[in-house]
């Protein structure tokens, strides 16, 4: 099926289904990307995908901030516990609202529970959003348009691909320790944890200065004589 393009008018007709589908699975993926599995959730098809499936997602690949009244709660910026952390407030809650707004168009989903996302692309290209409708048709947009089609993102082929990097790095990079052990890292005050994926979860790094592993990886076991406790 290829993309075709559709007014204001049928994007609101298409996405009238999902309001009041209930925020079944929030989860976050490659970089900033961040997904919102709606309604009843089933187990995937594929076997590369880590997450159930929603009776339909709203997705947002790029930059995103979610609001309450005059106030930006987190965003895509954020380090991926904060985003991890926030997207979670949303599980529960119902869709209220889903409109498209501006000449590149930019997605916005209103909340029971009275918080906001929208999308803004800070970078040269389109809006990286995506909504997968009950019959697993994509919209999204596309140089000024709104577009309707098979496609969806791509997404879990880059989560897949950042999770073996992670894999790899964490095997080089092993559990560096030295000396005597006192405490782990990860109690440690000089230990400044990696804001990575998967396996990097376990990593940081270490600024202490007159410590022999300073300004390098460690992992969260790891430990060295100028361990100092951050209670």
């Amino acid at each position: 099926m290829a993309d075709i393009g559709i007014s204001g008018d049928a994007f609101q007709a298409l996405v009238q289904p999902l309001l009041g589908l209930r925020v079944s699975l929030p989860w976050k993926g490659h970089g900033s990307a961040i997904f919102l599995e709606l309604g009843e959730l089933v187990s995937p098809k594929s076997n590369r995908r880590h997450h159930d499936n929603g009776e339909a997602c709203i997705s947002v690949t790029w930059d995103w901030r979610v609001e309450a009244e005059t106030a930006v709660l987190y965003g895509s910026s954020n380090s991926r516990p904060r985003i991890e952390a926030g997207i979670q407030t949303l599980k529960g809650t119902t869709i209220d609202a889903i409109s498209v707004v501006g000449k590149v168009p930019e997605l916005v989903v209103r909340f029971a529970n009275g918080h906001c996302l929208r999308s803004m692309v800070m970078v040269t290209g389109n809006p990286e959003w995506a909504i997968k409708l009950t019959d697993d048709t994509w919209i999204s947009a596309e140089g000024g348009r709104l577009l309707v089609g098979a496609r969806g993102v791509s997404a879990t082929e880059a989560e897949v691909a950042a999770f073996a990097l992670a894999k790899s790095a964490a095997a080089r990079w092993g559990v560096p320790s030295i000396g005597i052990k006192q405490g782990s890292c990860a109690g440690c005050t000089y230990f400044v944890p990696l804001d990575g994926d998967a396996d990097l979860l376990d990593y940081g790094c270490c600024i202490a200065a007159a410590g022999p592993f300073d300004g390098r990886a460690v992992e969260r076991n790891s430990s060295c004589p100028s361990f100092t406790t951050n209670e």
